[in-house]
């Protein structure tokens, strides 16, 4: 013999809807190992379980693990090759292969990749794999260079919702604070099951259709008077975003007035600002008492003087909006994302657009974020080191990018709001945003897109990857380039990791303490004069 000889186990396993099918089809696949039989004795025979084994190799084919088999089979390695090798093309109308491509791309020398040593990796997120060095390594991306952003591009189902999920697991097992945005619901789900025991406390599970356990949320409440222009920006990039069909100057320019006027006035809420147009009893009263000149001239000299016709066409809009939203309706906010973000707390937020409809979905996304970039900004008056990291993912972000957005990545790093953003194609998201992205982003990671997309990620891959390569590729698989040691690394590929096995038992437990510590009822909503007093 001049062969390595290995201990095998041949297991052939069926799963189809009937038994007749089942048998039929392992009765065929058996049959096909007849060509290996040999005229002087040596086969492959088919050999069913005894009935005690049968529980025993269910659970070897689900695990991968050895399992019943003749412990005497012994093949050798031109055997083995013959009987299992990755399929070719000729086998591409089988059912049920997940074709992928083979992708050229040499990892960068000081890719940061998982060793023995605990306290680096507690550094490192880690979300994928590569070749790196003959052989198969897992990879992630440093925490000071998150501080740059991350992009994440790709179709649905390709994988991105696991990636984020992965490295959002990854951050609460090492204490780090992060909030993620979740329109769909289905991530902010998965991940209750995976928040370690010692991190049940320190989670916010903001649900808004859960109307028996209500969070409330006051954009216009204000700690920083120094930020009355940010949240009035703020406020109106996203009512432009939502209702940009029936936009003008003129209706711009009465809403922030509008709000800016709010914002001197105590415990007021979005749901003054149809009272404030309309009632001019309030109005007069918040008048009184308005320190700022320019806005009391707009309201006297300007708006006072529209025609009743006039008035109504510009703000008609708006009215029909705003009061619609009651979660942003109570002048106290029951969450206090600020206080959160600095102490490197939880915040997971289900914006299902199923359960709330996309333009309820899309307000409260966007003036979640909003929030945590006036927090980020507050940070302006700590030292550097004593800001503390805060990860902010943001799935399906062109729900939410308003032109804040812009200013988020570009002034985020220094207030150390790291961002992973992603959507499903490019042209979701306006010019200008997209500019800041690739602007800013230091790690880009796409997984298979259209050709549309195709042709400008090609380009910021410095043409490493063909235009096809990018729309070809398989689940789960990437191309990307990461930021490593503040300097960005030229393209390569990896396959992302999937979910980890193990599940923990505090789903319950995390949404019982968030729904004692973060929610209350709607009782006291509503327009008072009495705060203009």
């Amino acid at each position: 013999m001049n062969q390595t000889g290995f201990h095998a186990a041949f297991r052939v396993g069926i799963s189809a809807p009937t038994q007749e099918e089942a048998s039929s089809l392992l009765q065929t696949l058996a049959g096909t190992y007849g060509v290996f039989s040999l005229g002087e004795g040596n086969a492959l025979v088919p050999t069913k379980p005894a009935f005690w084994q049968t529980n025993k190799l269910k659970e070897s084919f689900i695990t991968r693990s050895s399992g019943p088999a003749p412990r005497h089979q012994v093949l050798g390695s031109a055997e083995l090759a013959t009987l299992w090798h990755p399929p070719g093309l000729l086998l591409s109308a089988i059912k049920n292969i997940s074709w992928g491509l083979t992708l050229a791309g040499e990892p960068p020398e000081n890719l940061p990749i998982a060793t023995d040593n605990e306290e680096e990796k507690k550094l490192i997120n880690f979300f994928a794999r590569t070749e790196f060095r003959n052989k198969q390594a897992t990879f992630g991306i440093k925490r000071d260079d998150r501080r740059k952003h991350m992009y994440v591009v790709g179709k649905t189902g390709t994988g991105k919702s696991t990636m984020i999920a992965n490295m959002a697991i990854n951050d609460m097992r090492n204490h780090e604070g992060l909030a993620v945005i979740d329109p769909h619901g289905d991530l902010t789900d998965a991940l209750l099951d995976y928040v370690p025991s010692f991190r049940v406390n320190d989670i916010a599970y903001l649900d808004p259709s859960d109307i028996a356990h209500p969070f409330h949320l006051n954009p216009l409440e204000l700690k920083n008077p120094a930020h009355r222009e940010l949240v009035a920006s703020g406020i109106v990039s996203i009512f432009y975003k939502l209702y940009h069909y029936s936009w003008g100057p003129r209706l711009e320019y009465i809403l922030r007035n509008c709000i800016l006027t709010l914002l001197y006035v105590p415990n007021t809420t979005l749901l003054q600002v149809p009272e404030l147009l309309t009632n001019d009893r309030y109005r007069d009263k918040v008048l009184e008492k308005l320190p700022d000149q320019v806005l009391k001239n707009f309201w006297l000299n300007e708006f006072n003087k529209l025609s009743p016709q006039m008035r109504s066409e510009a703000i008609m809009p708006i009215l029909n909006k705003v009061g619609q939203f009651l979660i942003v309706g109570n002048p106290q906010s029951t969450v206090d994302l600020e206080d959160m973000m600095n102490k490197g707390k939880i915040i997971l937020v289900n914006l299902a657009q199923g359960k709330l409809g996309e333009d309820s979905s899309a307000l409260l996304g966007a003036m979640i974020i909003t929030k945590i970039q006036l927090a980020a900004m507050n940070r302006v008056y700590d030292q550097e080191e004593n800001r503390k990291d805060f990860y902010l993912y943001v799935d399906e972000f062109q729900n939410f990018a308003t032109s804040s957005f812009i200013k988020i990545l570009s002034e985020a790093r220094k207030y150390r709001l790291n961002l992973t953003l992603a959507n499903q194609y490019i042209g979701q998201i306006d010019e200008d945003v997209q500019n800041a992205i690739f602007g800013n982003a230091g790690s880009l990671v796409s997984f298979c897109v259209g050709a549309t997309d195709a042709r400008p990620l090609a380009r910021e891959f410095g043409l490493k990857y063909k235009e096809e390569e990018l729309v070809q590729i398989g689940n789960y698989q990437v191309i990307l380039k990461l930021s490593i040691d503040n300097h960005t690394s030229s393209p390569f590929s990896g396959t992302t990791l999937p979910l980890p096995r193990s599940h923990n038992q505090n789903r319950e437990k995390v949404i019982r303490s968030s729904r004692e510590r973060f929610t209350k009822g709607f009782e006291n909503i509503g327009v008072k004069e009495e705060s203009a007093k």
